[in-house]
């Protein structure tokens, strides 16, 4: 599993990124994440569909079909809270915490954001910060509601084999849009052309009011000494009042994420403390405290300092919580010598998240 890194969560507010926490019968924290298998094989999953790899009448699906398949478009569609309107594939099904569609039967995924930021912060929404990411296959240059973009197309492998994405990035100087869908290489002779008209034909409203939490179907707060930043529909993102965006380090900051993968919900809370320690890796001696968490959601938190490359030490709080199996990632930074000033308020946020 790749980590995200303490210095891309802040850079970024995006990823991909005494506590109260009740006593349990099941164990702490560590000596659950002895016992539990681990949690790599999980990522990348999505909902089950017990469709996924038969045809109607129930025999299973060859590559020529799936080379042969194609898919028809339904009407635009708006996608709450980010100005954003497109057409989806007919039957598409919003995306749970997640701003987009996802058409099950025709396994394809559309991910929308759109955030404040310089267009190096746009193009990471199609990298993921990596930098080893794929080069694009094809790209060109679009027009969307009167602002240039770029419109491309690339493969990407994963565990689960070859996938096709093509993406659509826009930049208007001040706001960006990027989107992405996904789907899988065997299908792409009958789905990239009208997956490309559905991008080209994107309106958006660069000036609209943007509403993360309607966005992904996810609240959080009130927290003490935060708001509700409307800056980014990526995930959400609780700063101090007036304060700069992206945050830079040092600067108090609560994120909420939802992670792609699912966990069988028996093994939720075994294999939390894992991916707590993965988002938020350190030394034993730079660990504060871990817990498990009782609030609207059940998960983990994991608190430590560390220093920044930068030399900054800041106090980074991570809480993973689960809904129906969907990890979602709460993290929350500040300086180290205001930990005690902060720690409890991510604590008390991070019970508060709730799904709509």
């Amino acid at each position: 599993m790749t980590r995200i890194h303490l210095s891309s969560l802040l850079i970024l507010s995006l990823s991909l990124v005494a506590c109260g926490g009740s006593s349990s019968s099941e164990g702490t924290t560590a000596e659950r994440a002895d016992d539990e298998e681990d949690a790599d094989e999980y990522i990348g999953e999505g909902p089950a569909d017990e469709d996924d790899e038969e045809d109607e009448e129930g025999g299973f699906v060859d590559d020529t079909l799936l080379r042969r398949a194609s898919i028809t478009l339904g009407d635009p569609t708006e996608v709450p809270g980010t100005g954003v309107t497109m057409r989806v594939p007919e039957g598409a099904q919003r995306m749970p915490m997640s701003a987009g569609f996802i058409a099950m039967r025709e396994r394809v995924q559309i991910s929308v954001a759109v955030l404040e930021g310089s267009a190096d912060l746009l193009e990471s929404i199609r990298t993921g910060g990596m930098q080893d990411a794929p080069d694009p296959a094809h790209e060109e240059e679009v027009e969307i509601s009167g602002v240039t973009g770029r419109l491309g197309r690339d493969m990407v492998q994963t565990q689960q084999g070859v996938l096709e994405r093509q993406w659509l990035l826009v930049h208007d100087g001040t706001r960006g849009l990027g989107i992405v869908a996904t789907y899988e290489g065997a299908r792409a002779r009958g789905y990239r052309r009208p997956i490309h008209d559905a991008l080209e034909a994107v309106e958006w409203d660069n000036e609209g009011a943007l509403d993360p939490s309607a966005a992904l179907g996810i609240d959080v707060g009130p927290a003490e000494g935060l708001e509700l930043s409307n800056r980014t529909t990526a995930n959400l993102v609780m700063l101090e009042p007036d304060s700069e965006y992206p945050p830079v380090p040092g600067q108090p900051v609560l994120t909420v994420s939802p992670l792609p993968m699912r966990i069988p919900e028996d093994r939720a809370m075994g294999l939390c403390p894992q991916l707590a320690a993965r988002f938020m890796a350190a030394p034993e001696e730079d660990v504060e405290d871990e817990a498990d968490v009782d609030g609207e959601l059940r998960g983990c938190e994991r608190i430590i300092t560390t220093d920044l490359p930068t030399g900054e030490r800041v106090m980074a709080y991570a809480a993973v919580l689960f809904h129906q199996g969907v990890p979602i990632l709460v993290t929350g930074f500040s300086a180290a010598d205001a930990m005690d000033t902060w720690r409890p308020r991510f604590n008390s946020a991070a019970r508060t998240v709730r799904v709509r």
